[in-house]
């Protein structure tokens, strides 16, 4: 299959400010105590999260360690669309790291993180003739593209894709990237790469990926699957938690919240979170609606 060079990834200026989230989302949906802003984009969809207390007159947010992302896409469903006709149908799902703030605190700086982050996961591509699986770390300083490393390296058809990023604080960033097939093989890398900041937002997103000449890739038709994300911080009592969470004791819990909702001349459908629940095991589970013109809504990942 042939090789589509992918940038995952949208700086600030494509992404605009909106005041109401059309599925009326709640902060308890997404384990958080509050959402900050909800934002519109022709990219976006998921949630970015930070931790904040506070102590006297001082304002603090907890480091983030790490995000990961299991997704379960053994009944997944993707179908070629081909609206736009000049790229293949594609949906990135990754997992981030970001030096922005989010809360209502002095120095509190929501929507940092569309223009200064680190992202890994996958790519998966949908053409009329199949599909291929693409992995991917890429980092975003002020917007520009400072790093980024992608192959298709996967074949068959897997059952789990999982992707760990973490903060290694030392200027270095780890990811990790698992296959996994139902007759019990897997598949595994890791990649290292350097990062110019300390973390404190965690993110989960799913992604219509532009090309390298800006062009957005079409989402391909999603049915089934499911995304179960999760983070660590260190809290205000100085130790490591796991969030989302709705029982958060060591901090407060904002979200910033991305909906896929500005249709473009290459992708026409639509993305956003439906609902979202916790996980016994802990983090947090998201099932998201997509819309396409001349179809019903659907379901998945």
């Amino acid at each position: 299959m042939r090789k589509y060079l992918l940038v995952i990834g949208v700086p600030l200026f494509l992404l605009s400010l909106i005041s109401l989230n059309t599925l009326a989302l709640t902060s308890s949906q997404i384990g958080a105590s509050q959402i900050v802003n909800t934002y519109g984009s022709p990219n976006w969809a998921g949630v970015a999260y930070s931790v904040e207390w506070k102590s006297w007159f001082t304002n603090y947010w907890a480091v983030m360690s790490w995000a990961s992302e299991t997704i379960y896409i053994g009944n997944l469903t993707l179908g070629y669309i081909p609206y736009s006709g000049q790229c293949p149908d594609v949906i990135g799902i990754w997992v981030g790291l970001s030096p922005a703030q989010i809360g209502y605190g002095t120095g509190s700086s929501s929507g940092l993180e569309q223009n200064n982050f680190i992202q890994a996961g996958y790519g998966i591509v949908v053409t009329s003739q199949g599909r291929a699986i693409q992995y991917f770390i890429i980092t975003y300083v002020n917007g520009q593209n400072i790093y980024k490393y992608e192959e298709f390296a996967l074949t068959g058809y897997p059952t789990y894709l999982t992707v760990f990023l973490e903060n290694l604080e030392n200027g270095t960033a780890l990811a990790q990237f698992f296959v996994y097939y139902a007759n019990g093989t897997y598949w595994t890398t890791k990649i290292y790469t350097s990062i110019p900041w300390q973390t404190s937002t965690a993110m989960s997103i799913v992604e219509a990926p532009t090309f390298a000449k800006g062009i957005t890739a079409e989402l391909p038709f999603v049915h089934g699957g499911m995304i179960h994300f999760s983070f660590a911080y260190v809290g205000s009592d100085g130790n490591e938690h796991i969030g989302p969470s709705n029982s958060n004791t060591a901090g407060t819990i904002y979200a910033d919240v991305y909906n896929l909702n500005e249709v473009t001349a290459y992708n026409s459908a639509q993305a956003q979170i439906y609902k979202g629940w916790a996980n016994t095991n802990g983090g947090w589970n998201y099932v998201y609606q997509f819309n396409y013109p001349g179809f019903d809504y659907s379901y998945g990942l």
